[in-house]
């Protein structure tokens, strides 16, 4: 089975790379542009934060495998930032601390995520 995955996701592994930077690009799209994304609510813009980054950093794994997950991490995080950064220059967004936190909790959630599923798949590994 081990086999069976690391042949398809040497097989795909360009698909990965690609997709990880469509999403990036749409990111940095809704995220810089002069108007925010429509919400009717509140929350709704917390979860976009949340899942943009969420969806970014689970895609990194495949994309990337050999990057840290501090690195992946930090390397996440600091994006978040810089948009929040670039939207405080524009007079119809603001940035907010709000959004950071957001940005935060979707990154660890896929952090934990794919920490435990990697964790997983080594234990069932070893036990075959």
């Amino acid at each position: 089975m081990q086999h069976t995955l690391t042949r398809l996701w040497a097989r795909y592994r360009t698909v990965f790379k690609i997709a990880f930077f469509a999403l990036l690009a749409l990111g940095l799209y809704l995220g810089m542009r002069p108007t925010p994304a429509p919400a009717s609510y509140n929350w709704q813009a917390t979860f976009y934060h949340m899942a943009g980054l969420f969806s970014l950093t689970l895609l990194s794994y495949p994309a990337f495998p050999r990057w840290y997950w501090w690195i992946r991490g930090l390397l996440m995080f600091s994006m978040g930032v810089a948009i929040e950064y670039v939207q405080s220059f524009h007079p119809t967004r603001s940035a907010e601390w709000a959004d950071i936190l957001a940005n935060s909790s979707g990154i660890v959630a896929a952090l934990l995520l794919a920490g435990i599923c990697i964790f997983l798949s080594r234990r069932l590994t070893t036990r075959s």
